[in-house]
């Protein structure tokens, strides 16, 4: 997606994000994060977005010593947060160097769409907590991030982060599964090297996991149950990749 639509699709999910949010019960569990109560679902997103300011202000990775001390409720330091996450983007342009965690793209641009991708499944979270339903994803949105789960958090983490997945990848070896979200399809392959994926369905996939964009993403995001979604073929490998996925969604 081009950056000013991931930046819009940030502003109006950290809206709605906001409002459930604040629907909530303070002290409700998340039931998509049980460990988190609906504050702190408001204070994880907050900090997230506290992180990103700093990794783009200092060009390294924030130490403790560089957290924002925020004063307020907790909506208030949210609302802060979002502010001037938003001003910095506006400031710095998608193409202006920043630190990120992802060695192959060091700019402000990997921020905007993290934060365009991580908005949008905190947003679930919150509707869930509020006892909402989950609103509509948008496909093009969720497309993107259905990419960018597969291509920089499997593809690419299974190998720079690899002494830290090596016991998942080798439980996991041979698995090929494949995803249909709506008309795109891709495959993905647990090798000795890591974790492939191929453009469409492989001859080689034992299973095939199938929904809307939205569904999909949410799926891979485990805000969906694992059944959650339409299953041909192996369904023990659909389940095998839904908790592989898990390890790196984090």
């Amino acid at each position: 997606m081009e950056f000013p639509d991931l930046q819009a699709h940030l502003i109006a999910d950290a809206a709605r994000f906001r409002a459930a949010a604040v629907a909530a019960a303070p002290d409700a569990k998340v039931p998509s994060c049980p460990e988190w109560t609906a504050t702190d679902l408001l204070d994880h997103v907050t900090e997230v977005y506290d992180h990103k300011l700093q990794s783009m202000r200092l060009f390294r990775e924030p130490a403790e010593a560089d957290r924002i001390e925020r004063t307020g409720t907790p909506v208030e330091r949210f609302d802060a947060s979002l502010a001037e996450l938003l001003g910095e983007f506006d400031d710095r342009g998608p193409e202006s160097l920043a630190h990120t965690w992802y060695g192959p793209d060091q700019t402000v641009g990997f921020w905007i769409r993290r934060m365009a991708q991580e908005t949008l499944v905190h947003r679930a979270d919150a509707e869930l907590v509020a006892g909402q339903p989950i609103g509509e994803v948008d496909a093009a949105l969720a497309l993107d991030g259905i990419d960018e789960m597969l291509m920089v958090m499997l593809s690419w983490g299974s190998r720079a982060y690899r002494d830290w997945v090596a016991d998942d990848i080798a439980a996991n070896l041979g698995l090929e599964v494949g995803l249909r979200a709506g008309e795109q399809e891709w495959t993905v392959i647990v090798s000795v090297t890591g974790i492939d994926v191929a453009d469409g369905i492989t001859a080689g996939a034992t299973g095939v996991v199938a929904g809307s964009p939205g569904d999909v993403l949410l799926w891979l995001w485990r805000r969906l149950p694992v059944d959650a979604l339409a299953v041909e073929g192996d369904r023990a490998a659909v389940e095998a990749l839904y908790d592989l996925v898990e390890t790196f969604a984090q």
